[in-house]
């Protein structure tokens, strides 16, 4: 057999071109959907059209092409042999053209993908965003809030800002200062330490005894004063929920700043005994190796996030 000979036939070619043009895309995406839940009725649903359309897209389907797609029993819908061919055949086109749809219709845009504690991005770093994406509108910007250390590379991050406790040797990007803090009609009525007794205390529940520096055995003990078995206490596993809660008035909080700047700036909570303050956990920033950020590539986005981060944070200090 001739290469030639293996070529499809004009005779071919015109047969097929018929029944491409009797396939239209609305009926193949009804088919691929009708394949896909194996109902019409579902199909109907995802598509927001009528049982009935879609039974009659599939049909047509069928006629143009000569064969049967569907096996309509008593239990249901099943594939034909045939069914099974195009549907293999659809889903991937229609794959392949969304895809090259959202290429040329969607803009392609920078995107820096940053993991931190939940209560980093929840109190500092989520309210700020507004201002980051005012500085660069071209970037998007992707936060994973989670106490897991994720691997920068293998988990696909470009930037992690973490915790961590003081002494290390790498510089850090900073570190929190802690302090007691409250809604302002709160803070009124606390004049000294002793007042802390009538107060509802907001406290961290930390099983572990991993932050000394968050229980208020070890700030009692600081000031001098000894915990009083009935004083009313709220316990939280979150921090972020714990500050919330001081910021509707529920008690005395202990504050980390940075974390607690945007509430005080907005005056939803204000600083109690203000010469009780207290150093605490330290924060690093880890850029991965792709990116720019690390290469000395100041314009890639990584690097414009992390100086927008440094920024912002050296402005927090100097305030």
């Amino acid at each position: 057999m001739t290469p030639s000979s293996r070529l499809p036939s004009a005779v071919a070619v015109r047969s097929w071109s018929r029944v491409l043009r009797a396939m239209s895309l609305d009926a193949l995406r009804g088919f691929e959907s009708a394949a896909r839940h194996m109902s019409f009725t579902a199909a109907a649903d995802e598509l927001c059209l009528t049982q009935s359309a879609i039974s009659k897209q599939v049909r047509a389907l069928e006629d143009a092409l000569g064969v049967p797609l569907f096996v309509r029993g008593a239990r249901g819908l099943a594939l034909t042999p045939q069914g099974r061919v195009l549907r293999e055949a659809v889903s991937q086109s229609l794959e392949q053209l969304g895809a090259a749809v959202e290429q040329l219709v969607a803009p392609s845009r920078a995107m820096v993908a940053v993991t931190t504690t939940p209560s980093f991005a929840a109190l500092w770093l989520t309210p700020r965003l507004a201002r980051f994406h005012a500085d660069a509108p071209d970037i998007d910007v992707r936060v994973d809030a989670s106490e897991a250390m994720a691997n920068l590379e293998r988990d696909g991050f470009d930037i992690a800002i973490r915790l961590r406790a003081p002494g290390h040797a790498s510089p850090m990007l900073l570190r929190e200062r802690l302090m007691l803090v409250a809604t302002p009609a709160l803070a009124q009525r606390v004049r000294s330490p002793v007042d802390l007794a009538a107060m509802p205390l907001l406290v961290y529940h930390d099983p572990a005894e991993r932050f000394g520096w968050m229980s208020w055995q070890h700030w009692y003990a600081r000031m001098g004063l000894s915990p009083r078995a009935d004083q009313p206490c709220l316990y939280f596993s979150r921090y972020e929920h714990l500050i919330t809660a001081a910021a509707r008035g529920a008690g005395i909080a202990i504050g980390r700043a940075p974390l607690i700047l945007p509430l005080l700036a907005s005056g939803e909570l204000a600083v109690l005994l203000p010469d009780q303050v207290a150093d605490g956990m330290e924060y690093e920033l880890a850029v991965a190796d792709r990116g720019g950020a690390r290469g000395g590539d100041e314009q890639s986005p990584a690097a414009r996030f992390c100086g927008w981060l440094q920024r912002e944070l050296a402005a927090d200090v100097a305030g």
